[in-house]
């Protein structure tokens, strides 16, 4: 692919911050959820409600992401999705009926969806695996924040609204960011070497890769699982471990801050290592650090398994995104990258309800048990993947 890989570019500059604000959004909920669920007298298990409409909203604006870019422009694409998220979150600030913060929670996925795969498709296709790395090491730190906002605004009397209030107004401000640098942004896609456009497969041409498959599942539960943690993380240490909130709330960013730490170390050093060993390492790490989550004989050892559970996670994401050509090949890494976003918002969506599902069932402690189980999954999974990977892909014809 073409790529101008020229590194830190202004258009590039403005994703990683981009992508600060899109963490800044997903770290609220898990902190606000308690007090969303108080004010409105819902069940616990509603958030998978929120889970629910987000996902088919991000996964729609995800499966379609690179006919949108062709269409309408890049930069209008992300412009829209910035725009839709600040006033959705404004909107989620201001009102005080539950169906309109579903409403919002659906529009806002759909936003979600345009910022989250439109920049990892622009990046994959224009940059390295090193900006990669920094592009979800700048959604670490928002996501690090986000947890601190909300637990600012709570432990001020301010409310959980004004959490996400300010969220909001930072969005707006990435929006005129992009509406002043709309035409910036490029849209020529995948290249060959001769940089000649690659003749996209079809769906159903990438489908029949079982190397795609086994990436899709892989996200699936990856996504579930490291979100799955920063979602019920604090409910396990609070209402289970009986760990003060004021210290439960800081470790659940201790968790986002090793992931972000990693993040910025990966996005220093990532282009010296196979991607393949980089994977493997970091997912046994992170079965490590849900196990010692789970184990927790005492306190200390909890806190820690937050910490390296948090640490090994950090580079699983943009690597293998930053990876799907090599696995797939250029005429099926815009369909691949397309629906490996798709997985990634089912996996947000669907896993983390139905972890705290098994936490009300069967206890808040089984919730943990369930990242250790995830965190094999991701690692057998990992490896089918490179037992696929050596099968040989086919290319498809060039265009003239």
């Amino acid at each position: 692919m073409t790529a101008n890989k020229n590194g830190w570019t202004r258009t590039a500059l403005i994703a990683f911050t981009a992508f600060a604000g899109l963490g800044l959004s997903s770290g609220l909920l898990g902190v606000a959820w308690p007090s969303i669920r108080d004010q409105f007298a819902l069940h616990p298990d509603s958030v998978s409600i929120l889970f629910i409409v987000n996902t088919v909203t991000y996964s729609l604006a995800s499966f379609s992401i690179g006919r949108l870019m062709s269409r309408f422009g890049s930069g209008m694409t992300l412009l829209a999705g910035a725009a839709l998220m600040a006033l959705c979150l404004l909107g989620i600030a201001t009102t005080s009926l539950w169906v309109l913060v579903v409403l919002f929670s659906m529009l806002e996925g759909f936003g979600a969806g345009l910022i989250d795969a439109g920049l990892n498709l622009y990046i994959a296709t224009y940059h390295t695996a090193q900006q990669m790395n920094f592009l979800h090491a700048c959604f670490g730190i928002g996501i690090t924040l986000g947890p601190l906002v909300m637990t600012f605004a709570l432990g001020h009397a301010l409310g959980w609204q004004t959490g996400y209030a300010t969220v909001g107004l930072i969005l707006v401000v990435v929006a005129v960011i992009f509406f002043r640098t709309r035409k910036w942004w490029q849209t020529e896609g995948f290249q060959t070497a001769e940089n000649k456009p690659v003749v996209r497969a079809t769906f159903a041409q990438t489908l029949r890769l079982p190397t795609v498959w086994f990436s899709l599942v892989t996200y699936l539960a990856y996504v579930g699982m490291e979100i799955g943690i920063g979602q019920w993380a604090y409910t396990i240490l609070t209402e289970s471990r009986q760990i003060a909130p004021e210290v439960a709330g800081p470790w659940v960013s201790v968790y986002w801050g090793a992931f972000t730490g990693g993040r910025i170390f990966w996005s220093i050093i990532a282009n010296r290592f196979p991607i393949e060993k980089v994977l493997r390492f970091s997912m046994l790490g992170a079965a490590l650090g849900a196990f010692l989550f789970w184990w927790n004989p005492v306190e200390w050892v909890g806190f820690a398994g937050l910490v390296i559970v948090g640490a090994a996670q950090a580079p699983i994401f943009p690597m293998m995104m930053a990876g799907t050509a090599q696995r797939v090949g250029n005429e099926h890494a815009e369909n691949t990258i397309s629906m490996q976003m798709g997985a990634v918002g089912i996996g947000a969506a669907i896993l983390p309800g139905l972890i705290g599902s098994i936490g009300t069932t069967f206890g808040l402690e089984k919730m943990a048990l369930a990242f250790v189980v995830m965190g094999i999954i991701i690692v057998v999974l990992h490896e089918l993947i490179y037992v696929w990977r050596r099968q040989p892909v086919v290319v498809s014809t060039v265009g003239d």
